[in-house]
């Protein structure tokens, strides 16, 4: 690490983040990553040059220890502290990331109105251009490297890159599996399967895509082109994201095929953070109808493997409601198919989906407390269950937010699982 000043900036080369993700109530940074900082903004670069990681440092910032991060697909999320003890509660997470385009939270209000937020968001036009300045004169050899590289991804850069990663995928992927949540949702994205076989009539961010298991060249392709847009950073990843919607319903030989391959060509092995992580999403009828053998090579991969499903209610007239086109027997067969493997495979995590709002038939939230309260005790040392709101854009008001909460506390108090909010982020 190396603190150089230059005018009124403080730049700090190669700082050397935490190496293991870590559930705290203060922030932290993770792998290599070099900062500026001016008297009123801390900004922090990933090792492309690319800004990551955005803070404001005087009185008009909502929170100290708040701060904005830029995703892959250029969407900027604020991390909102909130109450530590309240907010682990409902998320399992310290920190609530709030993001700027519509989801289905409940928590965290409008950040991105707030004056001193978007000062910090506009600061950087002109902090581009100060450095594209910096980069040709005016600075010690040592820094133009990282100012050159840092000045050349604004903007319309970063607006570039997001455009090719989704390029490089065939899709822009609309949802992160909630346990993504343990890696930060900093995970390197392959899709192995487009579309849903169920394509529920309530889901907001299904595709309608037919479902289609990708081929193996085009899956190669996709992890090659990963490799070359997230470059020098990769040494910052140690989590993939098989892709779309349903990867479980691909199988398990594209299943272990691409993650082999994710792990070897992007070099999970050489990462900066410890472990690795695989996450991806299933059907109720595919976990219910897979079999051993899937798990079973699963279990095996260097990964630590979770498997979010969607659930959404054991109530028969609920899912018939919600336009989900499986049967309440399947819902059970598949949540006890989630405690099995639990129960039976170290490196495998499965975890489920439910849903809970307005409009919903009398006998959903009882059903659903009913299903998590009559887990076996020594059923219960890994999986959750995320409950997901049925509200998408604008924020309950007060009354409504209060309603959902209280029932949502409800069904935790009474679940021998641990059970959270599901915030939908996209990539």
């Amino acid at each position: 690490m190396q603190t150089l000043e230059i005018e009124d900036l403080r730049v700090t080369l190669d700082c050397e983040g935490a190496r293991q993700y870590r559930k705290v109530s203060y922030p932290v940074r993770y792998g290599l990553y070099s900062e500026i900082s001016t008297p009123r903004f801390v900004y922090q670069f990933n090792r492309n040059g690319e800004v990551k990681f955005l803070q404001g440092r005087r009185d008009g910032w909502p929170h100290p220890a708040e701060w904005l991060k830029r995703t892959p697909g250029n969407d900027w999320l604020y991390y909102s502290a909130g109450e530590y003890a309240e907010l682990h509660n409902l998320t399992g997470e310290f920190y609530l990331p709030c993001p700027s385009y519509a989801s289905n939270a409940l928590l965290g209000g409008d950040p991105f109105s707030q004056p001193a937020v978007r000062a910090a968001l506009d600061s950087l036009g002109p902090l581009w251009k100060r450095l594209q300045r910096l980069a040709t004169a005016g600075s010690p050899p040592e820094a133009r490297k990282f100012l050159a590289r840092a000045a050349q991804a604004d903007g319309l850069c970063l607006r570039r890159r997001a455009q090719r990663l989704h390029e490089i995928l065939g899709c822009r992927p609309s949802v992160l599996p909630p346990d993504a949540r343990h890696a930060d949702y900093d995970v390197l994205p392959v899709v192995v399967a487009d579309g849903c076989a169920a394509n529920c009539r309530f889901c907001r961010v299904k595709s309608g895509r037919a479902f289609r298991v990708r081929d193996r060249r085009d899956v190669l392709e996709q992890i090659e082109g990963i490799r070359d847009l997230f470059r020098e950073d990769l040494v910052n990843y140690n989590s993939v994201f098989l892709g779309d919607h349903d990867a479980l319903r691909a199988g398990p030989d594209m299943l272990e095929s691409a993650a082999l391959e994710a792990y070897e060509r992007l070099g999970l092995a050489r990462s900066r953070l410890a472990g690795a992580n695989l996450f991806l999403f299933g059907s109720a009828d595919t976990l219910a109808c897979s079999s051993e053998a899937l798990f079973e090579r699963l279990d095996r991969l260097p990964f630590n493997t979770y498997i979010n499903v969607g659930l959404e209610s054991p109530d028969e007239e609920s899912l018939k409601e919600l336009g989900k086109p499986v049967s309440s027997a399947v819902v059970k067969e598949a949540f006890e198919r989630m405690l099995d493997v639990n129960r039976h495979y170290s490196r495998i995590e499965v975890t489920a989906n439910l849903v809970f709002g307005q409009g919903l038939p009398q006998g959903h939230l009882p059903a659903v407390s009913e299903l998590l309260s009559t887990v076996p005790e020594r059923t219960c040392v890994k999986g959750a269950a995320y409950l997901s709101p049925l509200v998408w854009g604008e924020r309950p008001d007060g009354r409504e937010r209060k309603r959902l909460l209280d029932a949502f506390r409800q069904i935790k108090f009474t679940s021998r699982l641990p059970v959270y909010l599901y915030l939908i982020l996209r990539l």
